[in-house]
């Protein structure tokens, strides 16, 4: 009988550092009945696995791989397949080969993930087999967070892991992922299920969920799963599924009770510092910098790949690696609006203006004869009066041309060569400098925006609870399903909604008069554009292009292959682990 490898049967404990929690697979679900108060525990447990640092593959339990922690795998190989993020040269880190759709089914972020993934939702199995429903309004309530707990562990392995579910819809022989739903499903054949059958056991699982969650057995805290966590969950699978009026009649109804704040006020830069005790969380991971992922590898977190304090000193002056930098188009996405509160341009010293001169960044190839580039930079230079700006880059004479795009000015420097013979370049008029006035070292080459949505719990440049679910998405789940159903006012009005507490308000309202002349073809564009602001490296573009059957344009700066990756790419789906595929021999991805 084959059992699946990296589920892992073996009985782990596994210590938090400011509690105790058995592992969600140390006990058997008839450990679990004999002690039904034991369930408390380890569903503390299937949540702390989003967070610690588990031994794999042979490592000692005492010297974890430091790299190892889910929801690090899980926001760099999400947001890194979209086209927001540039990173700034090659390395060791195995966040590399998914960016640039090069997967390796051997590398630890592939088969970590996997085995993570399907580690929560063998707890979550554990937990539903043994807890009697209506024993009590807590054990009820814990039941409820396992049902969404085992449909987040599918929904997360299913869209890494195959293609996506409207692929599914028009190629219904597409292959998901193994389906774990009960502890009677680890015995038998070990076979993939479609994607469609995937997401029908999701939504049966948060359906399920909403009949236990709230009353007298909520746990306050938005560390932990509530009834608005699970509706909010299905919305956004609903809109997945292209089920638009029923992912729209969840945002109403969740929106019916919404936090003031959700509509009249958000403080952008407060959020990340304390996101467990805010108005905009639904759920986050909990996180302290008591957690020994924190106390052994802080630079291992999400936000040390996005921001390094060593220079700014905003929070405790944690050195960070800083090398996700945000890509050129979503910079000048941002640049429309300067007073948009959800942009902040770290190195850079407003005065240092150079005189009225700019400078010109456009992608050179790093090698010839492959498709990776990096970029040039050429300082000090003068616009012409119709603003395109001429500049000499080996040896040679070109001009970056202004094009208004979607309301705000493009550059292009035509027949260049660089890389395709037309790029993309950025122009701009601010020197990129520390806060002393010096130039950072790797400055020089690229524009320098740091990311702060995973900095300053604690004040700790390294430290947040990252928001899994929160209103804003809410928000704009909303408006992306009412501009399908052909409610553009209404989609345009949860669009404002956004703008308004992002600061954007009179003029820079969308409506139905004015969004075509801002270079839109419809409104879902408009609300798509909303979305990758406000979303920016939550790991939900990705999602978004793909099942918008958008293709993912990553013609920009960045060691990544320059081009085009189209939505029914089969590199979408990344490859299973190979381990997975020794044991199981299930079918690999890309066969």
């Amino acid at each position: 009988m084959k059992k699946i490898l990296l589920i892992g049967f073996a009985a782990l404990f596994m210590a938090s550092c400011n509690m105790d929690f058995y592992s969600s697979d140390a006990m058997t679900s008839s450990q679990l009945a004999d002690n039904p108060a034991s369930a408390v525990y380890t569903t503390d447990g299937v949540y702390s696995l989003f967070k610690d640092f588990l031994a794999y593959k042979g490592e000692s339990a005492d010297y974890p791989n430091g790299r190892n922690q889910y929801l690090r795998h899980y926001y760099q190989i999400t947001e890194l397949r979209s086209d927001n993020v540039t990173v700034s040269g090659t390395t060791s880190d195995p966040f590399i080969h998914p960016y640039d759709f090069q997967d390796v089914p051997t590398e630890e972020n592939i088969y970590y993930t996997w085995w993570l993934a399907y580690k929560v939702i063998y707890g979550a199995n554990s937990n539903i087999d043994a807890i009697t429903p209506g024993a009590s309004a807590e054990s009820d309530h814990l039941l409820g967070e396992n049902y969404v707990l085992r449909a987040l562990g599918h929904f997360q392995l299913v869209n890494l892991f195959a293609m996506p579910y409207v692929y599914w819809k028009e190629h219904q022989d597409a292959l998901g992922i193994v389906e774990h739903r009960g502890m009677d499903t680890y015995s038998g054949e070990v076979k993939r299920e479609t994607v469609g059958k995937i997401y029908d056991g999701i939504v049966e699982d948060l359906i399920e969920a909403q009949k236990y969650l709230g009353g007298e057995g909520t746990r306050s805290d938005r560390g932990y799963i509530s009834m608005d966590a699970a509706k909010a969950l299905l919305a956004r699978v609903y809109l997945y599924m292209e089920e638009n009026q029923k992912c729209l009649d969840i945002c109403n109804d969740l929106m019916g009770h919404a936090p003031s704040a959700v509509t009249s006020g958000y403080d952008y830069a407060g959020f990340p510092t304390k996101t467990y005790d805010f108005d905009e969380t639904i759920w986050c991971v909990r996180a302290s910098s008591i957690d020994k992922f924190y106390t052994t590898h802080p630079t291992s977190s999400i936000a040390s790949m996005y921001y390094s304090d060593s220079d700014l000193k905003r929070f405790d002056g944690d050195k960070g690696w800083g090398e996700h930098y945000w890509s050129e188009e979503l910079i000048d996405l941002f640049q429309r609006y300067p007073q948009d509160k959800r942009f902040e341009a770290y190195f850079v010293q407003p005065g240092a203006t150079n005189d009225g001169k700019v400078m010109v960044t456009f992608p050179i190839k790093t090698k010839t004869g492959n498709t990776y580039c990096s970029s040039a930079i050429i300082h000090g230079l003068t616009q012409n009066g119709d603003g395109s700006v001429d500049f000499t880059y080996s040896g040679k004479t070109f001009k970056a041309e202004p094009t208004v795009v979607n309301g705000y000015t493009q550059y292009i420097v035509n027949d260049a060569g660089f890389v395709s013979g037309k790029e993309s370049a950025s122009v701009q008029k601010r020197v990129y400098v520390r806060p002393d006035g010096s130039v950072r070292s790797n400055g020089g080459n690229y524009p320098i925006y740091f990311n702060t949505k995973f900095s300053g719990q604690e004040g700790k440049s390294n430290l947040t609870s990252p928001a899994i679910l929160r209103w804003g998405e809410l928000v704009l789940n909303r408006a992306e399903a009412k501009a399908k159903l052909n409610d553009e006012q209404g989609a345009l009005d949860d669009v404002n909604i956004i703008r308004h507490r992002a600061g954007l308000t009179g003029d820079a309202d969308m409506t139905l008069a004015n969004y075509k002349s801002r270079g839109y073809a419809s409104v879902l564009d408009v609300v798509l554009d909303e979305r990758r602001m406000e979303l920016c490296f939550e790991g939900l573009r990705y999602f978004d292009l793909i099942r918008n059957r958008r293709d993912i344009d990553r013609r920009y700066v960045g060691f990544h292959e320059f081009g085009i990756i189209k939505w029914t790419d089969p590199r979408i789906a990344l490859l299973i682990p190979l381990d997975e595929i020794n044991a199981s021999h299930i079918p690999q991805n890309r066969q």
